[in-house]
């Protein structure tokens, strides 16, 4: 709710990328840990009406916090695309038709373990605001695995987050994350030297991101 309040307020067209992986609406909370590197399963809550509740601020507000010319990439859960295709095109965003697939090889989810398959890719809607060009013409899979040892059930890895970025950004380029998580997104900027304001409303997950950054401005100064 905060995280909203700040978007509806906040001054319009700061950004040239909105980059982030808001709750999917699929009951994820329930799910508990999935992978040995978590330290905990999901602790937000993660139903359809939540979901609901956040998708009929957030893309009209992203949209007025884009700059005129801006680039959006939003994960997203299979059942949700469409709806979500929907909500950010009648807020003006042109949303690209299909989904960006997020091919994750050491994805091992299986909701049937008897009779099913293992879960191996997440969907990510991307979309424009005006006349921003890519950066480079690629493909709709991008190939990733999960980071390690990151204490967030559904964290993205930094590398996946950079070739996003190295898509779309141009030197200087101002991002936005209102679901910043573990601070994913913040590293994938640093890397590309790129200004970014991110958003966490979960305590622990804040705090797991002050010290991924941190560490990261550790690194910089020599200290390690």
């Amino acid at each position: 709710e905060d995280c909203l309040a700040w978007m509806s307020a906040a001054t319009p067209a700061q950004f040239d990328i909105i980059l982030t992986d808001p709750p999917y609406g699929m009951g994820a909370d329930e799910f508990g840990s999935t992978d040995d590197s978590s330290a905990r399963g999901h602790t937000y809550k993660d139903d359809y009406e939540t979901w609901l509740e956040i998708m009929r601020v957030f893309p009209a507000a992203t949209f007025a916090l884009a700059k005129p010319d801006a680039h959006a990439y939003v994960f997203c859960d299979f059942d949700r695309f469409p709806e979500l295709r929907t909500r950010m095109s009648e807020a003006g965003w042109r949303v690209h038709r299909t989904p960006l697939i997020w091919s994750n090889p050491s994805g091992f989810r299986a909701p049937w373990p008897e009779q099913g398959v293992q879960r191996k890719y997440e969907l990510i809607l991307y979309a424009v605001k005006g006349e921003k060009k890519v950066r480079a013409l690629k493909g709709d899979v991008l190939e990733c695995p999960k980071d390690r040892d990151v204490a967030h059930q559904a964290a993205k890895p930094v590398a996946l987050l950079e070739e996003l970025l190295r898509r779309s950004a141009s030197p200087g380029d101002r991002v936005f994350d209102p679901f910043m998580g573990s601070a994913s997104t913040v590293l994938a900027c640093h890397t590309h030297k790129l200004p970014c304001i991110g958003i966490e409303r979960d305590p622990s997950y804040f705090g797991l991101a002050v010290k991924r950054v941190a560490a990261l401005s550790a690194y910089d100064e020599g200290l390690f």
